[in-house]
């Protein structure tokens, strides 16, 4: 059975909170016990090595259109040929 991020103890899930707000990236959702977080700009690797570090696995990452979202501009991608019109997502589970 997989584990879920919210299985974690509290502070180690504070842990992983701090890590995301020290890459200036963002908390995005937390669906189906997966954490996924918006990258900021070039802090993808930085990410998943702090990530693993703290006892999560990568599992999946995509671009999702901002839609009307309006967020921080190092949060926003270039996709297709359009400047910074996508989130980028990264997903994390417990290993």
């Amino acid at each position: 059975m997989t584990r879920s991020f919210f299985d974690l103890p509290h502070n180690d899930r504070f842990k992983v909170y701090d890590v995301i707000d020290a890459l200036d990236c963002a908390k995005y959702d937390s669906g189906g016990g997966a954490l996924s977080v918006a990258v900021a700009k070039g802090k993808f690797s930085a990410l998943v090595d702090a990530m693993h570090r703290l006892g999560l696995k990568h599992i999946d990452a995509y671009t999702f259109p901002l839609g009307t979202d309006k967020p921080a501009a190092h949060l926003r991608h270039a996709s297709h040929g359009q400047p910074d019109s996508c989130w980028f997502i990264a997903v994390f589970r417990p290993l």
